[in-house]
């Protein structure tokens, strides 16, 4: 490489890799290539490793190394329940203390889902769909809440990276959320809770863990594609 790359940017392009499924689950993530790829020391490449572990995008196995994370079939049942209670009452908090400045932007999150499932760009339509549940779930101004959705919404956008169905068919979840959003708006905090615990229920039914998933590109295929020159 021409130049060398701080960590952010080798953050970037892991967590890029994987968020695009380009990285599929338990492929191992080795130090010594990944600092050859990018042309790094370790350091840098330890330090990624640990902030991709604390975002659960990777498991740190001791004395086998780092490997791409996405959670069981049981898992991922077990993070569904509890996001089905634990939105409901963001969606209820959100349409009481929702700022006009939050409400712009799960709007703007809304639009852009439209948009990416027009242009047939579903990875990039779940990242929106992650932005407007973080967006709720902020909006209920409970720091605890938060602070487990967030974990919660990230592992749930791993699961649909990986295994979402929603190419075979027409996504419901564009309907579903502007029902949420306009409850939110008009400060219904009964039914936004209804709606947005009913929603997470009914997109577990979007995963399928049969379904097949594509292999991983080499290091040096992302450090190619991703890193800017």
């Amino acid at each position: 490489m021409s130049q060398r790359i701080g960590e952010e940017e080798i953050y970037r392009v892991l967590k890029e890799a994987i968020f695009n499924a380009e990285l599929s689950p338990g492929t191992q993530l080795v130090e010594t290539s990944l600092a050859e790829a990018f042309g790094v020391s370790r350091t840098p490449i330890r330090a990624v490793l640990q902030r991709l572990k604390y975002e659960s995008l990777i498991k740190l196995v001791p004395n086998r190394g780092a490997f791409v994370y996405c959670p069981s079939p049981d898992e991922a049942e077990q993070i569904f329940s509890l996001r089905t209670l634990l939105e409901g009452e963001a969606a209820r908090l959100a349409a009481e203390h929702a700022t006009p400045q939050q409400l712009e932007e799960m709007e703007t999150f809304l639009h852009q889902e439209r948009e990416y499932y027009r242009q047939k760009e579903n990875h990039k339509a779940l990242k929106a769909i992650a932005d407007f549940h973080l967006t709720l779930a902020e909006a209920s101004h409970n720091p605890f809440l938060i602070s487990y959705l967030r974990q919660l919404i990230s592992l749930s956008h791993i699961i649909f990276t990986f295994y979402d169905t929603t190419d075979q068919g027409e996504p419901h979840s564009m309907d579903e959320h502007g029902a949420i959003l306009e409850a939110i708006k008009n400060r219904d905090g009964r039914l936004a809770a209804e709606l947005a615990s009913s929603h997470i229920h009914e997109i577990k039914g979007d995963v399928d863990f049969s379904k097949a998933v594509k292999h991983s590109l080499s290091i040096e295929q992302l450090v190619s594609r991703y890193v800017k020159r």
